[in-house]
C-alpha cells in the first residue's frame, strides 16, 4: 500500500492513497488529522493488540471507525452508507500510522 502524505496551502495535513490505501488515507487525514497524540494512540493500541493483553480495540473518528483484533485491522467509512470495511493487517496500518507521525514529527 502506497501513501503520499502532503501539506495544503494551509499547512494542514494531508493524505493520498489508492485502493485500500484510500480508505487508510482518508482515515489518517479526517480522523488522526494532526495530532500526534492520536496516532500515538493507535500505536499504543496496536502494542497492546500484539502482546495479547486486549483481545480488540476501537475508536470513532470524524469520519472512520477503526476496529483492531489479533486477525488484523478494519475500517469503515461512517460517512458512507454504502462503504464496505477496508480490511488491512495489523502491520500494513502500523506502518501507516508510524509514516503519518514521523510526517508530522517533520521527520
Amino acid at each position: 500500500m502506497q501513501l503520499q502524505f502532503y501539506r495544503d496551502t494551509a499547512g494542514d495535513p494531508r493524505a493520498r492513497g489508492r485502493g485500500r490505501g484510500k480508505a487508510v488515507a482518508g482515515f489518517l487525514e479526517s480522523d488522526l488529522q494532526g495530532s500526534a497524540a492520536s496516532a500515538r494512540e493507535v500505536l499504543g493500541a496496536l502494542n497492546d493488540i500484539e502482546a495479547g493483553s486486549v483481545q480488540s480495540w476501537e475508536r470513532t473518528g470524524n469520519a472512520y471507525t477503526l476496529t483492531l483484533s489479533p486477525g488484523g485491522a478494519v475500517l469503515q467509512d461512517e460517512m458512507d452508507e454504502e462503504a464496505k470495511p477496508s480490511r488491512i493487517s495489523l502491520s500494513e496500518i502500523r506502518k501507516a500510522v508510524a509514516d503519518w507521525l514521523s510526517f508530522l514529527n517533520g521527520e
